[in-house]
């Protein structure tokens, strides 16, 4: 039989080298939660960079390789929900900065659709599924080392806060986590129906190292966000009924874990111990940040104040309301609040028939409750401002409409509508990756600090957009 010569074909060798070159960058991105590269950017700044760096490499190959077709009616929301965001950007105090969190999602999007034509390629899209859990397990490991470095250094007090790494703020590893429990699962129960023991066995450390990492830190919203998609996914369809038990036996075994090295080693050992206030009532100074997003929204109804801009007016708690909804009121107006809205019980409704008529799947169910879960923290946090987090749910987006029917080639008008968007995406993401990124801490582009101490992160660190 004749060996297959790939370079006698032009188009599948430029698809094979997009390929690798954004499997590259993945892993790039995936990794830059493990360590910092260079000591001036923080975890925050670093993702970011990463972000952009993936997503435009996303718009300069997407229109050359497989995508799924999105059905009209899903393709015109978006097509509006862009322009009026295009709209908002022009008439915003800062466009420029605008333009940034316009060009982002659209990359973000351009990101899912790209992997949506991953569905014919198991090798790219189990990748995106064991990257995470990579990841994941790295997490877990670092967090017990460093548990045990504390002990071993002979502390007198022990701070939760001191042992994780990778993210500036323990809510931006929740935001990861809300995701990667429910993805971990799903290996866990794919990898113990193929009798992969050794995968297994590292699999359940990991998911049950991740329960304790959250109980140390208080996640509440992430625990708000696993529960309601665990219960939605039960009551859409008990025959997925194994999936949540697994992760609430996990949850348990996590929950002793917490109990047995942030309550019982400290008190025979009598070190002091700093944890947050897992059980704490109140919304952290959230009813402030929303009533100006209200007030913004009510101020700017058709348009907002315009992408990024709730960062451009102080407030001394955060730069972005720390829930999606009230974000793209104030920010893109009513009318792209309510598409946006619109477009999620699309596809939720959409998934719930796809979960409902096939086969009993753990990677469907892994969707269902790491996407759910994620957009039911998004109602509390800001997981659609965070790069790492919202880079890695545009992923399982990709992923879950991938799964929603057969890869079809995409109708000339969302052909041609990709090509005319990516062009900005990548004239914007360029231009802030080749002029701004590397010089970012000069004092020509810094001066936010001599004004506001401490880090409120929206599209950098320090996320003021007026000084």
């Amino acid at each position: 039989m004749p060996r297959f010569d790939i370079s006698r074909f032009p188009a599948l060798k430029l698809q094979w080298s997009a390929y690798k070159i954004l499997a590259l960058l993945f892993i790039v991105f995936c990794l830059s939660s493990i360590d910092t590269w260079y000591s001036g950017y923080g975890w925050h700044d670093q993702q970011r960079i990463c972000q952009l760096l993936l997503l435009w490499f996303v718009a300069l190959f997407v229109p050359f390789l497989p995508k799924k077709a999105l059905p009209k009616p899903l393709l015109l929301l978006l097509v509006v929900f862009f322009s009026l965001g295009l709209c908002s950007s022009l008439l915003a105090k800062f466009p420029e900065w605008a333009f940034r969190e316009w060009g982002r999602y659209v990359g973000l999007l351009l990101l899912s659709l790209l992997v949506s034509g991953l569905s014919q390629r198991q090798l790219y899209s189990s990748l995106i599924f064991w990257m995470m859990a990579a990841v994941g397990l790295v997490h877990a490991y670092q967090f017990f080392l460093y548990y045990v470095m504390a002990f071993v250094t002979g502390i007198h007090m022990l701070d939760a806060d001191m042992l994780y790494s990778g993210f500036s703020n323990p809510r931006f590893l929740g935001q990861f986590q809300v995701m990667l429990l429910p993805v971990l699962a799903l290996l866990l129960s794919v990898c113990c129906r193929q009798r992969q023991w050794g995968l297994s066995l590292l699999l359940l450390f990991s998911l049950i190292a991740h329960w304790c990492i959250t109980f140390s830190l208080g996640g509440r919203g992430v625990w708000l966000g696993l529960l309601v998609a665990h219960i939605t996914l039960v009551l859409l369809d008990y025959r997925y009924w194994r999936v949540p038990a697994l992760q609430m036996c996990a949850a348990l075994l996590g929950f002793s874990l917490y109990l047995l090295f942030f309550k019982l080693i400290p008190l025979w050992l009598g070190i002091d111990l700093v944890l947050p206030d897992n059980l704490r009532t109140t919304l952290s100074g959230r009813e402030r940040i929303w009533q100006i997003a209200w007030e913004m929204a009510l101020a700017n109804p058709w348009l907002g104040v315009g992408p990024m801009h709730y960062s451009a007016t102080y407030n001394p708690i955060a730069a972005h309301p720390h829930q999606v909804v009230l974000q793209f009121l104030s920010e893109w107006g009513f009318p792209a609040a309510i598409i946006f809205i619109a477009m999620i019980f699309w596809a939720g409704y959409r998934s719930v028939s796809h979960l409902r008529r096939s086969v009993v799947n753990e990677v469907d169910a892994g969707l269902w409750l790491a996407i759910v879960g994620a957009l039911v923290l998004a109602q509390v946090d800001g997981v659609f401002v965070m790069p790492y987090a919202e880079t890695w749910l545009a992923s399982l987006l990709g992923l879950a409409l991938a799964r929603c029917g057969e890869l079809s080639i995409p109708p000339r008008f969302q052909q041609l509508t990709c090509i005319f968007v990516c062009v900005p995406v990548l004239i914007v993401l360029g231009k802030v990756l080749v002029g701004e990124a590397p010089a970012m801490f000069s004092d020509s582009i810094d001066p936010i600090s001599q004004h506001h101490g401490g880090n409120r992160p929206r599209f950098w660190s320090q996320g003021w957009l007026q000084y």
